[in-house]
Formats: structure tokens, C-alpha cells, sequence
């Protein structure tokens, strides 16, 4: 058997979760992340955060993980979404981006959105409360 598995799925109304994790020596102010529809490269996926990250010190280097999340809204077009760019800006306003080639080698960087299903809820039970 594999153990080929693919990305993460969601559809309209989930939470994606994402944790990123930084090597910086400036402070953060704040993270924009872009994950680009395969099919459509016209259509993005957005996360924003202001952190307040754990950092870890190794010499003058920072490793900060942040969490973004987003709900996935409606409007989105169904289809794989890639990690397309991340923008950090320093707490001074520098803005450091990293694109598709600087993210090259990050695993799993991919998501999908599905449509919604079609089929009708199933009542599946029924109590009178007090």
C-alpha cells in the first residue's frame, strides 16, 4: 500500500490553520502570506497575522513559529492552492519578501478547496430539553 497523501482538503466555512516558521534576526511586525490557485493563478488565498511569536535565540538568529488562520469564505474557487509568497515586515517597517523560488523546498505546501457538497443533512436525532 502507499502512503501517498495529498494535500490538506477544505471547503467553504472551514478554518485553515497554518503554522510558519521563521529565521529572522529583525523583529517582527507583521506576516502576509499568498497561496496561489494552480488553475487560476490570478486567484489568491490570503493570511495575515500580527505576532506575538515564541522566539528561540541561537546567536543573533530568531526562530519565531506563528500561526495564521483564515475561514475559507464563499467566493473561493475551488482547486489547489500553493504557497506562492510570504512578506515579513520588521517591526521598523523593512519588508522582506520571499518568493516561489526562496520557498522551493518547503514540504507540504500545498492545500485544496472542494466544493461544497450538494446532498441534503440527514436528521439523526431528536430530544426535548428541560
Amino acid at each position: 500500500m502507499s502512503n501517498v497523501q495529498g494535500p490538506q482538503r477544505y471547503m467553504v466555512g472551514d478554518i485553515i490553520r497554518v503554522e510558519l516558521d521563521l529565521e529572522h534576526r529583525t523583529n517582527l511586525g507583521r506576516v502576509f502570506v499568498a497561496f496561489t490557485n494552480e488553475t487560476d493563478p490570478l486567484t489568491e488565498f490570503y493570511f495575515e497575522a500580527t505576532p506575538l511569536p515564541e522566539e528561540r535565540q541561537a546567536g543573533e538568529v530568531k526562530t519565531s513559529r506563528i500561526v495564521l488562520e483564515n475561514p475559507v469564505p464563499p467566493e473561493t474557487v475551488p482547486g489547489i492552492y500553493t504557497l506562492n509568497r510570504v512578506n515579513v515586515f520588521s517591526v521598523g517597517g523593512r519588508l522582506a519578501r520571499l518568493r516561489e523560488e526562496d520557498l522551493s523546498e518547503i514540504p507540504g505546501k500545498s492545500f485544496e478547496v472542494v466544493e461544497e457538497p450538494a446532498e441534503a443533512p440527514a436528521v439523526s436525532g431528536l430530544r426535548f430539553l428541560d
